[in-house]
C-alpha cells in the first residue's frame, strides 16, 4: 500500500511539473541569442575546421543576416525624411525636385553639425544659395539700418539661382532663417 501511495504521490508530482512548465501564456515569443557552427572547406572540398559564433534571431525568428542590415534600415529613413523635406519645398516655394532635393539635403547637413563655426555657416549658406558669403554679410549690416537694396538683390540673385519667384524666395528665406531675421530687425 506504502508503495502504491509513493507512485501516486510521484506520478501526481511530475504530472503537475510538465503542467507547469508548458501551461499559461503560450504566445510569448522571446528572440535569443544561439551559438551556431558551421563547417569550413577549402576549395577542393576538404574540411578545415567549424566556424562558430553567436547569432542571434529575430522575433519572426529569421536570423538576422547582419549589422548591415540596421544601417541600411537608418539610410532609408534618412533618405525618405530627405525626400519629405524635398517634397514640402517644392510645394511651398514652387520649386523643381531637384532644387527642393538641394535644399532640403544643405538643411539637414546643416541641422546636423552641433558646434557650427562660421566658417560652417558660410559654406553653409554659400551652399544654399549660390551666393559669396560676405556680400550676405554686407547686405544684412546695411538691412539692420534700414537699407534693404544690397538685401533685395542678393534675394534676387538667390531667386534666380532656384529658378523661382523673388516671392517664393523671401518664403524661403523666412521659414529658415525668420527668427534670425527678427532678431535683427529685417523685414523683407
Amino acid at each position: 500500500m506504502k508503495k502504491l501511495l509513493m507512485n501516486a504521490l510521484a506520478i501526481a508530482t511530475l504530472t503537475g511539473s510538465l503542467v507547469s512548465c508548458s501551461g499559461g501564456g503560450g504566445y510569448y515569443y522571446a528572440p535569443d541569442w544561439y551559438y551556431n557552427c558551421y563547417a569550413v572547406y577549402d576549395a577542393w572540398g576538404y574540411y578545415l575546421y567549424d566556424d562558430c559564433y553567436w547569432e542571434y534571431y529575430n522575433v519572426a525568428g529569421e536570423k538576422v543576416k547582419s549589422e548591415l542590415d540596421v544601417a541600411s534600415v537608418v539610410g532609408d529613413i534618412e533618405q525618405v525624411k530627405l525626400e519629405r523635406m524635398a517634397v514640402h519645398y517644392a510645394d511651398e516655394f514652387n520649386m523643381s525636385h531637384d532644387q527642393a532635393m538641394k535644399v532640403a539635403k544643405n538643411v539637414q547637413d546643416f541641422t546636423a553639425l552641433e558646434d557650427r563655426s562660421e566658417t560652417d555657416i558660410a559654406d553653409f549658406a554659400e551652399r544654399m544659395y549660390g551666393i559669396n558669403p560676405s556680400d550676405i554679410v554686407t547686405a544684412v549690416g546695411a538691412a539692420q539700418v534700414g537699407n534693404n537694396e544690397a538685401l533685395d538683390a542678393l534675394v534676387n540673385e538667390a531667386a534666380a539661382n532656384f529658378e523661382i519667384s523673388t516671392e517664393d524666395t523671401k518664403a524661403l528665406i523666412k521659414e529658415l532663417h525668420g527668427n534670425a531675421l527678427s532678431s535683427a530687425g529685417i523685414n523683407l
